[in-house]
């Protein structure tokens, strides 16, 4: 290979480099954006004066709210298990006494 050809050679693989990056560092960029403009205090105050609805919360926030709950309970005719607090199972509507395992 001669001094042209290697050169070349690079300038391909920088333009390759640039091609395949680029987009992704933008992405990345515009990502990262729409984040900052959603966790924006402007929205909070809108939010609190009713011009626009509170952001939703995020599927991890509802799993983790949803599965605060459980106790570990349990009926002792299905064995479905029972949210703290509950009188009645979910499931068998069967009426929960002292018999649940716990």
């Amino acid at each position: 290979m001669g001094i042209g050809s290697t050169a070349e050679l690079a300038f391909r693989l920088a333009v390759a480099a640039v091609a395949i990056g680029g987009p992704t560092v933008l992405y990345l960029g515009l990502w990262r954006f729409l984040a900052w403009l959603r966790d924006d205090a402007l929205i909070d105050r809108l939010a609190a004066q009713g011009v626009v609805e509170e952001p939703r919360p995020a599927p991890v926030d509802v799993l983790a709210s949803a599965t605060a709950g459980i106790d570990g309970r349990r009926c002792s005719a299905c064995g479905t298990r029972v949210v703290a607090g509950g009188a009645r199972c979910p499931r068998c509507r069967r009426d929960l006494g002292s018999d649940d395992k716990r």
